[in-house]
This record gives C-alpha cells, structure tokens and sequence, in this order.
C-alpha cells in the first residue's frame, strides 16, 4: 500500500467514524423530539406546527423559537442535498440499525422506483392536510406526569386518523427489519421533499466515468443506491468500498 493510498484510507476510516458519531449526537439531541411527534403530537402532520401545540415540555416548542435551528437544516439542504436524511434525522439511524438484521431484505430493482412514488404521494397529502384542511388538531394530550403514561393516555383519547397515522409510521419504521430503509425510501413525506429538492444543492456524492457498474456501491447502502442517483443521502459509506475508486464530491459551482 502506498503512502497516498494509505492516507486516503486514514479518511475514509475518519469519515465514517465521524458519520456514526454525528447520527448518534443527533439522535441524543433531537431523538427526543421525535419521540413526541410520533406519540404525543396532537397534529396530523407532527413537527410543524410546534408553535400551536399545548405539550410545554416538547422539544420542538423550543427548535420553532430558534430560527438558527431552521436556518442550519436549510443551509444544510443547499450544501449537501438529501444529507439530512444520512447524518441527522433519528429515523435514518434507526433504519440503518434495522438493515442490520439478518431478516432484512430488499425489494427488487425494477418494482423500487415504483414504491419511491409512496413519499411523494405522502408529501402531496401532507400538503392537502396542511394547507387545504388546515392542519387539523385530532387529539387531547394535554397530560401532566411521566412520559409514558401520558402517552397511554394519548392514544386511548386520540381520534382514528391520529392513530392511523401512528400506525402506519411505526409500522413502516418496524417494516425496516424486512425491507431495507423501508420507511425512508418509500414514504417519508421529508425524504420526498428533499429528494426534490436535492438537484439544487452545491455539492454532492457522484459517479464519474471511471464507474464499470459493479454495484459494490449498491450492495453496501442501506439505501439500496447508488452516488447521485435517487435516495442518496450523500452518507460517503461507498466511498471506501468502491474497486474503481471513482466515487467523488461533486461541486455545482464549477
């Protein structure tokens, strides 16, 4: 091995040492928030409209407060696209967990795109729910005492659609110990968003033309992906793992 070689490998080695280390930073941070938004959000669609809801002790009470919070996912978005969904969001850590198992499973290249239409779909509900219903309020979790308890007594008084809702979230985030990242690549409607709006940020995880379509890329992403192509998160795992070595930062800007 040479000396450069050995060097890129060093990075390598560090990037994903600081890629786990941010996602589990993260999930101590904003984990907490996304607690609430699953179990105890009175909204249809959580996360939101923290700004209205009665649950003082909410994490996401305190985020609407800091335009900082909301300043730094943006600019996030236009450096690095969809990266969100592979440093930051709790869900994508649980779903990389998930991918782990010895169950886990992909579905089929071919009929995958089809069901990556599941979170834009989601999305266009979200915003129907959002903008033409008005973000309707479909439970009472005005509750005072331990966490879990209050959230018994969320559901039990929570009206169908909340508990549908809930249902299909935590079904979709369980389906992930069967289909790898199901809830991320099929129907989350933030995934659908930023997958949207992804071709506008600065920099981002591609292939160039040295790509002979091993897919060792593929193989080794919870995403099922590839750099630059759909679902990608801009994580850089692949980096370390491609034969050609042709996987690269692209910058808009030149």
């Amino acid at each position: 091995m040479t000396e450069i070689t050995a060097r890129k490998s060093v990075r390598l080695s560090a990037l994903i040492v600081v890629h786990r280390l941010i996602q589990w930073i993260s999930l101590f941070f904003i984990g907490e928030w996304a607690f609430y938004g699953i179990f105890r959000c009175p909204f249809v669609i959580p996360f939101v409209s923290c700004q209205n809801c009665p649950i003082l002790t909410c994490p996401g009470r305190i985020a609407h407060t800091y335009w900082g919070v909301w300043a730094g996912w943006l600019a996030l978005l236009i450096m690095l696209g969809r990266s969100f969904c592979g440093w930051i969001c709790p869900g994508g850590l649980i779903g990389r967990l998930f991918s782990k198992s010895p169950t886990c499973r992909d579905v089929h290249p071919q009929t995958a795109p089809a069901f990556s239409l599941g979170k834009y779909l989601a999305l266009f509900c979200c915003i129907v729910i959002y903008f033409v219903v008005n973000q309707p309020r479909v439970n009472v979790p005005i509750r005072v005492g331990e966490f879990w308890p209050a959230v018994a007594q969320t559901f039990q008084y929570a009206q169908n659609i909340w508990l549908f809702r809930s249902a299909l979230v935590l079904g979709l985030l369980a389906l992930g110990l069967f289909i790898s990242m199901a809830w991320c690549r099929f129907l989350c409607p933030m995934g659908g968003l930023l997958e949207l709006l992804k071709r506008f940020s600065l920099f981002a995880f591609a292939k160039n033309s040295d790509c002979n379509n091993c897919n060792a890329c593929r193989r080794v992403c919870p995403m099922q992906t590839r750099p630059g192509e759909a679902n990608c998160t801009n994580c850089g795992e692949c980096l370390s793992v491609c034969p050609s070595k042709s996987i690269h930062l692209r910058s808009a800007l030149r």
